[in-house]
């Protein structure tokens, strides 16, 4: 059986393949010296459309990678709802509180509420206070956590950065290939049957780069679309731990 990504890879390249099949057919639909049949040119609607149908598979690709990355980063923030901490005005914790809090959110995962950063990290600063009882420490700690849970879902996005780049660089292969084979046909350049040839080959060059630079654009929104829901996340997290546990922990001198 397939794997989700190679499911996704599967609908990528078929999806490619079935638009490219669809723009080739529409533009045999108009004139060839009618706009419509330019613009559908331009966008992969030839036989020489193969470069355009590529950056096609990887930019639907890409998308899936990072839907299913947004997906998840959003549904972290059921956490929050959990009422795993208290939220009320100058209220203090005791450590036997801070163990109350571990051990609820320890009952709440094994009710069903699994995989959750929120309440993993209340597990973690619960245990780390209780080890060395030292606000300051368990902050300092909590921090690292915090960050190396950040950096670990960054490194994630390696493919889908890789991806980007794949975009562009088809792009730019694309044009050399035309603009390669401009320069093989330029003795043909003095002949009437030549000319419209070159010039058919410059317009698939300079096209290929286009379409990849308008797909990267996309791409580049919903990537930085996701950083931003990942710093966010992070962000509220670190408040919500530290203004409603770390912060409201107090041990009554002994």
């Amino acid at each position: 059986m397939f794997n989700t990504k190679s499911f996704q890879l599967t609908i990528s390249i078929l999806a490619a393949a079935v638009l490219w099949l669809l723009l080739i057919l529409l533009s045999n639909i108009f004139s060839p010296d009618s706009g419509m049949h330019r613009l559908l040119e331009l966008l992969g609607g030839s036989g020489k459309g193969y470069i355009q149908a590529a950056i096609y598979a990887l930019f639907t690709y890409s998308l899936f990678e990072l839907y299913e990355k947004q997906k998840y980063i959003k549904g972290q923030y059921a956490g929050f709802n959990l009422g795993l901490l208290p939220l009320r005005d100058q209220l203090v914790l005791s450590p036997e509180e801070v163990a109350k809090i571990k051990l609820d959110t320890i009952k709440l995962e094994q009710a069903g509420q699994q995989n959750l950063l929120v309440a993993e990290f209340i597990k973690k600063a619960c245990t780390q206070y209780r080890n060395d009882q030292s606000v300051s420490e368990t902050l300092q700690v909590f921090n690292a956590q915090v960050e190396t849970s950040k950096e670990e879902l960054e490194g994630k996005l390696e493919t889908v950065r890789y991806l980007l780049g794949a975009v562009i660089s088809l792009g730019f292969i694309g044009t050399l290939i035309g603009l390669s084979s401009s320069i093989g046909m330029a003795h043909l350049a003095k002949t009437v049957e030549g000319m419209p040839e070159i010039t058919r080959n410059l317009n698939v060059a300079f096209d290929t780069t286009l379409v990849a630079l308008l797909t990267g654009l996309v791409l580049n929104f919903f990537y930085h679309r996701y950083l931003e829901n990942l710093d966010t996340f992070y962000s509220r997290t670190k408040s919500y731990i530290i203004d409603n546990l770390i912060s409201r922990i107090y041990k009554a001198a002994a």
